[in-house]
């Protein structure tokens, strides 16, 4: 049984030779002037130069706000990887706020906040998706629990 896989090998390993050895033949047939003619079509599909459209920064603005959210749920305080407060929206969505203000990172906090979700952006956390916050409305503070950690 080996005998005859180590001869299906080699026969596969001829074939496969010869078949690159015909194609190298075949590509010495092309001269200096075929390859120049070549070159000149490659360098006229290619840009005449790099030029930059400027934004303006209400443009810059108005792009970013489209996609903006607004959701309501609870900030919480993580212990991981130093500490972070994350929030877990009514849905059960989870978000890594980026931009908090300290007046609202507190543990428990029953918030509306306005931000941007930025799905592509990678944290340490692996809480959810990072959410840039715009903006915050606290709707109850009864739940915030003082120097306690969720874990």
């Amino acid at each position: 049984m080996t005998t005859h896989r180590l001869k299906l090998a080699l026969i596969f390993t001829s074939v496969l030779t010869l078949a690159a050895c015909s194609e190298e033949e075949t590509n010495k047939d092309v001269t200096m002037v075929d390859k120049e003619k070549q070159m000149d079509t490659k360098a006229e599909s290619m840009p005449k130069e790099l030029v930059a459209e400027p934004v303006t920064q209400a443009e810059a603005i108005e792009e970013n706000v489209k996609g903006e959210v607004s959701m309501k749920g609870s900030i919480i305080y993580k212990d991981l990887e130093g500490g972070f407060y994350a929030f877990i929206a009514e849905n059960g969505d989870r978000y890594t706020l980026h931009g908090l203000d300290e007046t609202y990172q507190k543990n428990g906090l029953v918030v509306e906040v306005k931000g941007t979700p930025k799905p592509d952006m990678m944290t340490f956390t692996q809480f959810g998706t990072v959410l840039q916050v715009s903006s915050v409305k606290v709707l109850d503070t009864s739940k915030v629990i003082d120097n306690l950690q969720t874990k």
